[in-house]
């Protein structure tokens, strides 16, 4: 009976062992997996980080088209309008000139 007994125990050792071994082994895998998730994840939020990146970027570049154009209208209107004051004044400003010159008056 006590050899029975002995024979029980090495046999409840034995199966000890092995579920140690496979539980060792199910959690290596459970651990590569969660790495591998977690390695999944980063990539996807890179892959997120660079788009917004991009959107945010084309974004304030089509705000900053918008803001240039609107300042080079301004730009252009005012220039025209010290072309168009400019030209007013030039033709008195030349008969002034002339009026000098000539002795006129």
């Amino acid at each position: 009976m006590a050899v029975e007994a002995l024979k029980a125990i090495r046999e409840g050792e034995e199966e000890g062992r092995k579920l140690i071994e496979e539980a060792k082994g199910s959690a290596a895998e459970i651990l590569k997996d969660a790495d591998d998730a977690v390695k999944q994840l980063k990539e996807k939020a890179h892959a997120a980080e660079k788009d917004s990146e991009a959107q945010i970027s084309d974004k304030y570049a089509q705000e900053g088209k918008k803001e240039e154009e609107a300042i080079m209208r301004d730009a252009l209107a005012e220039a025209e309008k010290q072309k168009a004051t400019a030209e007013s004044e030039f033709s008195s400003t030349v008969n002034l000139v002339l009026e000098r010159i000539l002795g006129l008056r």
